[in-house]
């Protein structure tokens, strides 16, 4: 998992840099909007694994990530 998420720090960086230069235009703030999404997709992918979403997930997950009910 460790291995997954840190190839993702490349393209973390590029986006971090990009929006430093500046946003000049709505198709700029667009662009790095949906760079940010595929990383966000990226990072959710391995806690997943390959089945995608859970069918049924908890309906109560407490604050520590110890307890949860259905």
């Amino acid at each position: 998992m460790a291995d997954q998420l840190e190839r993702i720090t490349p393209r973390f960086d590029e986006l971090t840099q990009r929006a430093r230069l500046g946003i000049d235009s709505t198709d700029d703030y667009n662009e790095l909007e949906e760079l940010a999404q595929g990383i966000a997709r990226d990072v959710v992918a391995p806690f997943r694994g390959t089945a995608g979403r859970a069918a049924r997930p908890p309906l109560y997950l407490s604050a520590d990530g110890t307890k949860a009910g259905w």
